[in-house]
């Protein structure tokens, strides 16, 4: 038996006890948005609906970024391709259907054969997904894949009942396992849900939720103020200071694994030319953008990942702007002075207009002309993971398919990956990043992504520009909301309304 096999993962969760039937008291959270792609788990509907309380995985992420079982007690690795999860006994749907090693292969199984895979969990990380035994699933991968356990945290690996699966799409009302029950859904506007009494991990404390989307940011940020809702995610940096001033709020601080960055397309276009990427970070001012836009509250970037992670380069500092530095790149690369590239930007997330219009200014400095082109996101993707833009922001979170940043270093860089929008494709690149994910050693593993990281700094492949800081808040007439660092939580049997 090789020593992968040896590997296994059999810790239980505490039994909590049932709790009594919840109490009378609902609350309302906002989200940014409702279900966008009818419940598809490969889009953001999936975290909606988890953060929901609604869908669970196999294993789940905590706070501290482990990962800890769920709908699976244990998990153990029998070969470098095979892992045998145990399911967890004596959990039902929503809609009374027992869970079984059947009904857990079958929704893996579904999302494998998706008409969009899901990144965490596609035919090109997985090549099945079977029943072994009445409570036993086994998962065979492509390549050996140690990371496994914690993809299958990742919200579109939801396990739902049979009925949940329809001609029309996903159907998540009354399909789920989680403390809360969907009822309801109105894409555009809320959708409710009702306490789980019955739920495996103990019965919640309050007795159900409305979540309203509301895309404005100030205008959630005033519906807590005003008593209107008791949870809103991600406030703007810019009402930070308002709110830390209000008794009657708490406002949380989570140093999100996430990154904005502006992605140059390395295959077409100037921006192949390394000398010319160079030159547009040496032309920003990364603590400028932070100050101007986020109050200071986020911290400038050097690689994709924050200082003093496990995977972050040692010892790299955000780069100082240096305007004739990059005058004189772009002349040595014979762009001429005034040269235009288009720039997008997508508008779900108002901040990212504003950086847009500073780094608009700061290219103009050093002779570039960007013309920003601000649209939704869906409109914007097709031509950006087509190669057909030559600028872009995104705000990236780099933990967002498992809790190491393997998954965002294939999805987004390696040849074939299914996020590569800065079109970058390096063999050498891509073998590593596969011998760093057949790695057992996960220290190893943490200093072959900070080599990684590493080199996309050196060749300049994007230009990391600030990392993210999350602000949530919360009413005082509630306890036991603890915002999640990879946004899977939101609604749980913490909560209470006292």
């Amino acid at each position: 038996m090789s020593m992968l096999a040896r590997l296994s993962a059999s810790v239980a969760l505490p039994v909590l006890l049932a709790l009594p039937a919840a109490a009378e008291t609902t609350i309302t959270l906002t989200e940014a948005f409702g279900p966008a792609a009818n419940w598809a788990l490969h889009a953001d509907d999936s975290w909606l609906a988890m953060r929901a309380g609604c869908y669970e995985g196999l294993t789940r992420i905590s706070n501290g970024i482990t990962v800890e079982p769920a709908l699976a007690t244990g998990w153990t690795q029998t070969g470098d391709l095979t892992w045998d999860f145990t399911i967890r006994e004596g959990v039902t749907f929503h809609d009374g259907t027992a869970l079984t090693a059947e009904t857990v292969a079958n929704a893996l199984s579904r999302l494998l054969a998706a008409e969009v895979p899901a990144r965490a969990f596609s035919p090109r990380v997985v090549a099945s997904v079977e029943a072994s035994g009445p409570m036993t699933v086994t998962i065979t991968t492509v390549a050996p894949l140690v990371t496994l356990p914690g993809r299958l945290a990742s919200p579109p690996t939801a396990i739902l009942s049979p009925a949940a699966y329809t001609d029309a799409g996903i159907n998540p009302v009354g399909t789920c396992t989680g403390p809360f029950r969907i009822t309801a859904v109105d894409a555009e506007q809320s959708m409710t849900l009702e306490a789980n009494a019955a739920y495996w991990g103990g019965a919640p404390q309050i007795a159900g939720a409305t979540v309203r989307f509301v895309p404005d940011a100030d205008t959630r940020t005033a519906m807590v103020r005003a008593g209107e809702a008791q949870i809103v995610r991600h406030v703007p940096a810019h009402s930070v200071a308002q709110l830390r001033a209000d008794d009657s709020v708490t406002v949380s601080e989570v140093t999100t694994p996430r990154v904005i960055q502006l992605l140059l397309n390395n295959e077409t276009g100037i921006f192949a030319d390394e000398r010319v990427r160079l030159a547009v970070r040496l032309a920003l001012d990364t603590q400028a953008i932070d100050d101007a836009v986020f109050e200071g509250l986020y911290s400038p970037a050097a690689s994709p990942f924050r200082s003093g992670e496990p995977w972050a380069p040692a010892g790299l500092e955000p780069p100082a702007r240096d305007v004739d530095a990059a005058r004189a790149l772009l002349a040595e690369a014979g762009v001429a002075e005034g040269t235009e590239v288009t720039f997008l930007i997508y508008n779900t997330k108002r901040e990212l207009a504003l950086m847009g219009e500073v780094v608009q200014a700061m290219l103009a400095e050093v002779g570039l002309v960007a013309n920003i082109r601000l649209a939704e996101y869906a409109a914007l993707e097709p031509d950006m993971l087509a190669g057909n833009y030559d600028m872009a922001f995104m705000s990236r979170g780099y933990l967002t398919d498992a809790p190491e940043p393997g998954g965002f270093l294939g999805a987004d860089y390696s040849c074939e990956g299914s996020f590569n929008i800065s079109q970058h494709c390096n063999a050498e690149f891509d073998a590593r990043l596969a011998e760093i994910n057949a790695n057992p050693d996960a220290a190893a593993r943490y200093a072959g992504y900070a080599e990684l990281a590493q080199y996309l700094y050196d060749n300049v492949v994007s230009v990391f520009v600030v990392n993210e800081t999350a602000f949530d808040v919360n009413a005082n007439t509630i306890a036991g909301y603890v915002p999640h660092p990879l946004n899977y939580v939101g609604l749980s049997t913490a909560i209470t309304a006292p």
